[in-house]
């Protein structure tokens, strides 16, 4: 019994059935994966409790009955053009330190100056690195998080 073993396994049928079982297994791989490849993307995800007006070219900004939404409104409107300059075309690698980079500066400048009379949050705005396939997200993950809390309707309300 054990000669007949090792007559079905000369070193040449080892061989060949492990080259037949690695193209088997090389063939299976590559039939499930029917996306291409997917490029890197990124964007803002916003939920706020206040109106805004995120249009770049909004000619109401700045003129709406509510300053707390002006300023959530031009801050959020900055972040989405400081995204697009520091990743102006997606590729296949993205450059999450790049944009987290230039959200974090606009979200810095505007601590500076709102941080202090911040009250509760009423707008979370996330930055998304996402799997795109054309104008396509197919999945994606949060990098980072930022609140923006409610400020006082008027400037002499900050000691309150």
């Amino acid at each position: 019994m054990a000669k007949q073993i090792r007559h079905l396994f000369t070193p040449w049928r080892l061989i060949l059935i492990v080259g037949m079982l690695a193209g088997v297994l090389t063939g299976a791989s590559s039939c499930g994966n029917d996306e291409p490849d997917l490029d890197v993307g990124y964007y803002l995800g916003i939920q706020s409790q206040v109106r805004l007006s995120l249009y770049e070219e909004d000619e109401s900004q700045g003129t709406s009955a509510s300053p707390v939404a002006d300023v959530l409104s031009t801050t959020i409107v900055r972040m989405r053009k400081a995204l697009a300059l520091a990743y102006p075309m997606p590729n296949a690698y993205g450059n999450d330190a790049r944009v987290i980079a230039a959200c974090d500066d606009i979200y810095m400048d505007y601590k500076k100056s709102y941080g202090p009379s911040e009250r509760n949050i009423v707008c979370v705005v996330k930055l998304y690195r996402a799997r795109m396939e054309d104008d396509i997200v197919k999945k994606s993950t949060a990098l980072k998080t930022y609140n923006f809390g409610a400020l006082p309707e008027r400037p002499d309300e900050t000691s309150m």
